[in-house]
């Protein structure tokens, strides 16, 4: 445990109920729109997160072009980062970004790099939304 007060630390017991109640949310939300698999959630959050990286305009994405970014040469991701990174063993991953490359959720080049579809943004919509809800509960809660 941390000695450090921040406005996080210093009303932590007002927060955190909060936090909890709406990540759970979050997690069903994910679970559900993933069939059922919080590592798809967290395999498509890591490869989501390298393409927005690398994204070439400094606007924010919207809703509307989530998915459809042109990105920069430089540093990807492919599947062996997303196995290293997550922790999740290299051939659980392999198989479910095939999967994911298979249901059109995720594009690979030929060099393996792997990179979030438009498709994946529609069939995952709902996702979306339960992270928006997370994000301006929480705003609420901290006075972000």
């Amino acid at each position: 445990m941390t000695d450090d007060t921040s406005p996080t630390t210093d009303n932590f017991a007002r927060i955190y109920p909060s936090y909890l109640e709406c990540m759970t949310q979050l997690l069903i939300a994910l679970r559900e729109v993933c069939d059922s698999d919080l590592d798809k959630a967290l395999i498509m959050a890591v490869i989501g997160d390298r393409h927005f990286a690398r994204r070439v305009s400094d606007e924010a994405p919207t809703l509307a072009n989530l998915g459809a970014t042109e990105v920069r040469p430089g540093p990807s991701v492919n599947t062996l980062s997303v196995a290293q990174y997550t922790e999740i063993p290299r051939e659980t991953v392999r198989r479910k970004v095939n999967a994911l490359v298979e249901t059109g959720w995720v594009s690979s080049d030929p060099k393996g790099n792997l990179a979030p579809t438009q498709a994946a943004a529609e069939a995952l919509k709902d996702g979306t939304h339960a992270t928006i809800r997370f994000i301006e509960r929480m705003s609420k809660v901290t006075g972000s």
